[in-house]
């Protein structure tokens, strides 16, 4: 699991990535979390990424179970 990520660690996509911009694999930048949605409904953490593939200013986020760390 991810939670032990913070800003600055190289991370990949895993297999449950739901994005469909994105595939199992491709590889990014945690800029912020872990975080925690607020309100009703699941209190999985996530993390604000920037993915390799796309452009420098923009940022993506993805639940803990869709990355992992790249230890590579």
């Amino acid at each position: 699991m991810s939670h032990d990520l913070k800003p600055g660690d190289r991370v990949r996509l895993t297999v449950r990535v739901s994005a469909s911009d994105y595939s199992p694999g491709d590889k990014g930048t945690v800029i912020d979390g872990p975080k925690r949605h607020l309100g009703p409904g699941p209190n999985d953490p996530y993390y604000l990424v920037a993915m390799d593939k796309d452009e420098a200013q923009k940022k993506t986020v993805f639940n803990a179970g869709d990355i992992e760390a790249d230890r590579q």
